[in-house]
């Protein structure tokens, strides 16, 4: 999907990291974006864009300045695809992402998120929410925020909704 592989594009991105766990706790908190894994707007918003495509998406910003999928980045399968398109959509429509639902244009899949972080002795939230439709994928990230339904997602609908006019 794009995770942890930066890529060339004629200027600075970060494409995040998801380091080697050291413990059974710290693998479990990987897998809901916890722990030691870091990530940028740019590769949610590619994460998102290769589920929607189907296939590793690297995103252009530069005209005329492209770079393709790394050697060795392993594709989706058409099955795993399809399932993450269905689960995404259903954020859109039963979940924390209805907000999406009508906004204009082709279906959007989505997904919020959170990740819990201490700053000054204070545990607080990093609000997400990614969306993808047709060609366009974005990522919004809200430093300090209550949820990503809640903060990020007015963001990306407001987005969408002046994209899409």
């Amino acid at each position: 999907l794009g995770f942890g592989i930066d890529h060339d594009l004629g200027f600075p991105a970060y494409f995040g990291q998801v380091p080697q766990p050291e413990t059974e706790t710290e693998a479990a908190a990987d897998l809901i974006g916890q722990g030691r894994v870091l990530a940028s707007p740019m590769v949610m918003a590619t994460v998102v864009a290769s589920v929607q495509a189907g296939e590793t998406v690297v995103p252009w910003l530069v005209k005329d300045y492209r770079d393709g999928p790394p050697e060795g980045a392993k594709p989706l399968t058409g099955g795993e695809a399809s399932a993450l398109r269905s689960m995404l959509r259903a954020v859109v429509t039963d979940g924390s992402g209805r907000g999406l639902l009508d906004v204009p244009g082709p279906e959007l899949i989505a997904k919020t998120g959170t990740a819990e972080f201490e700053k000054d002795g204070e545990v607080l939230t990093h609000a997400w929410m990614v969306a993808a439709g047709s060609d366009l994928a974005v990522a919004v990230y809200v430093d300090e925020g209550e949820s990503g339904s809640r903060t990020a997602g007015p963001l990306l609908e407001a987005f969408l909704r002046a994209a899409r006019r």
